[in-house]
């Protein structure tokens, strides 16, 4: 009976024993499907298509390995400001895409692991301290005994104080006692020696753990949040699935920047067309080719309406506004300089001076350029990869450069500015594809200054102001012997003459535009004659001057002109000159 009671416990056991087992297996097959029923993969960033001021089109390639019992691919390493309405997805004809859902992934901090370095400086000041505790014990211990000897010394004056006299042997332990409470100061002094030297290294150790530390840190960065899609498949075959992703994001855009260098010597004006790049999204580009589009992009599905169509006049001056604060080269227009006989816009050439930035020569990317003109835009495809990091900093990449056609000539107005500027007229100009923007002027692979194109203009010439041109001098005299004032009767007289002096001193020829201006009035009483113009051009609604003068190396020209003013002698006129 005990027997066959100890066989059914023991069959009993065996089949808990077998069903243990048996859940235990079916657990991990769970998670094992649990597991295989999603698939992982980062994106690798493949091309990126920037708009023209913000704006940019992503695209991005992961290869996931997948199975039949794959439910669920994640897609990590992408974007977080992305436009989910703009979000394309190309997966392989056997894999059926489900859904998908967008998700800002933090990937969680990993415990940050002491090195070997900040271990060893750890330990060196748990050593100090240990011994440092030592020292203060035998401090304790000195002390201790120094204030029993003082006890003493006082106790054996004290028991001989109605003595007349001390005896020998109280004077010999006296003398023992103090040479003793000696021996314990200088102990005490040198301990303590010993311990301020040691927390002098302690304080050395403890920066040299502070260095080592943050080093450390800075290896230890945390990982960057990142952008993640997890869609939703039907897969029906074992592979290596190649998955396409594309959208558009707001935080990158580019500018475009302008180079352009002018020889002198041969006349011949390089423009090279740059970008400024500023990306932001959240992910660096690293190896990336780049399409800079000269369009905004349109995502619309709408169709669209016709409104009543209202004609505008031209602004230039949008465009400053478009490109902030820029050092432009003419106050009117941009890079209209005032013509031969476009007197009615007379103005003063403003420009830049300040040469606080240096420009670094180009190396020609032409042939890694590819031009796609559009209907409404122009793309540049770089065949180039590119990394640019995610840093709202701007980066500058070339695009192509060139050598332009174009006339040079010097401009003067010396009643303004006693220096002559150096002009190029660029003909043919809507051939460059060229968009409003800021440019660097390199003369002589000096930088000059700042310049403003704007290609909007409706001129046929294009007007580029390339800085002063100091080997023309240029200079204006009042003649006092031909200047002269006189009063007849109730009626001042004054005649002024002017005399301009320009010379080259240049090696070659040059062509000159050289501007003066005699004086109008809409006062009844005051008159103004032109007594002499100088064989100048009149403008006789502004009072301009203008000569073109061609002037060979060395040669320099004389020129005068006067001008007389009437009016009552008891009058006076604020700005006669």
């Amino acid at each position: 009976m005990h027997f066959e009671k100890t066989m059914h416990l023991a069959i009993k056991l065996i089949t808990m024993i077998k069903f243990m087992t048996t859940l235990a297996f079916l657990f991990c097959m769970c998670t094992a499907i649990a597991q295989n029923d999603t698939s992982k993969a980062n994106a690798n960033m493949n091309s990126a298509t920037i708009y023209f001021g913000y704006g940019t089109e992503l695209t991005h390639t992961a290869s996931v390995s997948i199975t039949k019992n794959t439910k669920f691919i994640v897609i990590d390493k992408l974007s977080m400001q992305m436009d989910l309405n703009s979000l394309q997805i190309s997966c392989p004809e056997d894999v059926s895409l489900l859904s998908q859902q967008f998700s800002v992934y933090t990937p969680p901090v990993k415990p940050s692991v002491e090195n070997y370095l900040s271990k060893k400086i750890r330990d060196s000041i748990k050593q100090i301290e240990r011994s440092i505790l030592k020292i203060n014990n035998s401090i304790d211990i000195e002390s201790s005994i120094l204030d029993k000897t003082d006890r003493l010394i006082t106790s054996t004056i004290a028991t001989s104080v109605n003595k007349t006299s001390l005896t020998a042997e109280a004077l010999k332990l006296i003398e023992f006692l103090n040479n003793k409470t000696e021996k314990n100061k200088n102990s005490i002094f040198a301990y303590q020696q010993q311990i301020a030297g040691m927390q002098e290294e302690i304080n050395e150790l403890n920066i040299r753990l502070s260095k080592a530390l943050e080093a450390a840190d800075s290896k230890d960065v945390a990982e960057k949040s990142y952008g993640r899609i997890t869609m939703q498949v039907v897969c029906r075959n074992d592979q290596n699935a190649a998955v396409s992703l594309s959208y558009y994001t707001n935080n990158a855009g580019w500018q475009p920047i302008y180079d352009i260098r002018v020889n002198s010597k041969t006349n011949v004006i390089k423009l090279v067309y740059k970008a400024s790049i500023i990306q932001n999204t959240g992910i660096d580009w690293q190896k990336t080719k780049l399409t800079l589009s000269t369009g905004t992009p349109n995502f619309t599905t709408t169709a669209p309406l016709l409104n009543a169509w209202y004609l505008q006049y031209y602004v230039p001056q949008l465009y400053n506004q478009l490109q902030g604060k820029a050092a432009s080269v003419n106050i009117r227009g941009m890079n209209s300089i005032q013509g031969y006989n476009d007197d009615k816009y007379f103005k003063k050439e403003m420009l830049t001076d300040n040469a606080s930035e240096e420009t670094v020569k180009p190396s020609t990317l032409d042939q890694y350029t590819t031009l796609q003109q559009g209907l409404l835009n122009t793309s540049f495809e770089i065949d180039l990869p590119y990394d640019i990091a995610s840093n709202g900093l701007a980066h500058s990449i070339n695009i192509k450069e060139g050598e332009i056609q174009s006339n040079l000539k010097n401009y003067a107005v010396p009643k303004l500015d006693a220096d002559a500027y150096l002009l190029a007229e660029i003909t043919n100009w809507e051939t460059l594809d060229l968009i409003p923007g800021n440019a660097n002027i390199i003369m002589d692979d000096t930088y000059i200054g700042k310049s403003f194109i704007d290609p909007n203009t409706t001129a046929d010439t294009l007007n580029l102001s390339l800085g002063k041109d100091k080997r023309v001098a240029v200079k204006r005299t009042l003649i006092k012997d031909a200047s002269l004032s006189k009063t007849k009767d109730a009626v001042t007289k004054q005649t002024f003459t002017y005399e301009l002096v320009v010379k080259n001193n240049k090696v070659k020829d040059i062509n000159m535009v050289l501007k003066d201006q005699y004086p109008l009035s809409n006062i009844k009483e005051i008159e103004t004659i032109l007594t002499d113009d100088g064989g100048a051009a009149v403008n006789t609604e502004l009072g301009v001057l203008t000569w073109k003068i061609n002037l060979k190396p060395g040669e320099s020209k004389k020129i005068r002109f006067s001008y007389t003013i009437k009016y009552p002698k008891d009058k006076k006129i604020l700005n006669l000159k």
